[in-house]
């Protein structure tokens, strides 16, 4: 047994359904294994993948999108299995043009980011003349092509706020996602900053089709629930930006996936944690914080990212299929506005 393999089944051991799924595919997981060394390959691994293809990557190679992508143009591997949705590899192959990307399903979408287009930016900055753009990182290379800038759910408020500074700008255009325009909406107005973003002014829509489902009751409930009053010291509710506004708000902590596990980790006193996010990120965050209790009472899985499975990584990786390209000149402009936000961030 490898030594990946055997820390694979060590960490899945204190989760008995998933160490059960390990046994039963563990013949798949090696060869993934093996592949990985014989092509040099390195596989990134998002939060929201299912435990065992989450451990397929190493502690360093697994993060939030951009984290991951930013890892992979520092690698000299040639080539990037990107476990995530197509965005993602995008963002990737963006940042590491020379490498060869790919991902296990090329039909593993967004349902946050595939609404918009590039003509939806134009008709925007038609509109807005003077207002900067800024893209969520969840969108297409296209999108993020006619943007100024890119952000992420951990840096958009410091984002948007250079933006504004920068073009002297009391209004500044967010896409795509609606939700996360309102919250970040709240917290930039006593900035005197009009964010435009989808519904605001039009019938337009973006949302996380995951995110959105969360309640503001189901949270309250949860806390009666399981004991977890706000502000407690031992217990606490972590929420993603991408949640509605009110449910923002009952929490006793919001982020990006990436800072909410940073929250974990600077509360050493916790014992009891509820993430308003994609459930497979509590299953995965469960094997690295086993002194935690996180509360497995969510349900709501993303489509697209149960797409990738360990079937489909073995096939990607034997024949190299499904490789991932954008478009030279839309990857050159789609680039630039990534480096704006990491300038700054």
């Amino acid at each position: 047994m490898s030594a990946q393999l055997e820390q694979i089944e060590q960490t899945l051991q204190s989760q008995p359904d998933q160490h059960l799924e390990f046994l039963a595919k563990k013949d798949i997981i090696a060869r993934i294994l093996e592949l990985r060394e014989e092509k040099n390959v390195l596989i990134l691994g998002h939060n929201y993948m299912e435990p065992l293809v989450y451990q397929l990557s190493g502690e360093k190679e697994r993060g939030d999108s951009l984290a991951l992508s930013r890892y992979a143009a520092q690698s000299d591997k040639p080539i990037i299995l990107f476990d995530g949705v197509m965005f993602m590899a995008e963002t990737a192959k963006i940042l590491s043009p020379d490498k060869k990307v790919l991902i296990a399903d090329a039909t593993a979408g967004c349902s946050l980011a595939e609404p918009f287009k590039a003509k939806d930016v134009l008709e925007y900055r038609r509109r807005f003349p003077h207002a900067p753009v800024v893209t969520y990182v969840n969108s297409y290379a296209d999108i993020k092509a006619e943007s100024d800038y890119c952000c992420t759910s951990a840096n958009g408020l410091d984002v948007v706020l250079h933006a504004s500074k920068t073009f002297n700008s009391n209004q500044v255009i967010f896409f795509p996602d609606s939700l996360m325009g309102a919250n970040l909406q709240h917290d930039v107005e006593k900035q005197g900053i009009d964010l435009i973003y989808p519904g605001k002014y039009d019938e337009n829509f973006g949302r996380c089709e995951v995110h959105e489902q969360f309640k503001v009751e189901h949270l309250r409930d949860i806390r009666l629930q399981y004991d977890i009053p706000k502000h407690s010291e031992e217990a606490a509710i972590l929420v993603h930006w991408e949640c509605r506004p009110e449910v923002i708000a009952e929490a006793d902590y919001y982020g990006s996936t990436s800072q909410m596990a940073k929250y974990i980790a600077d509360h050493p006193h916790l014992k009891r944690v509820f993430l308003a996010t994609e459930c497979e990120m509590a299953a995965n965050l469960a094997s690295e914080y086993p002194h935690v209790e996180f509360v497995r009472s969510c349900n709501l899985f993303c489509q697209h990212m149960r797409k990738i499975t360990l079937e489909k990584i073995l096939y990607s990786l034997e024949h190299e299929v499904y490789e991932v390209n954008v478009d030279e000149e839309i990857a050159e402009r789609a680039r630039k506005a990534i480096d704006r936000m990491l300038e700054i961030w």
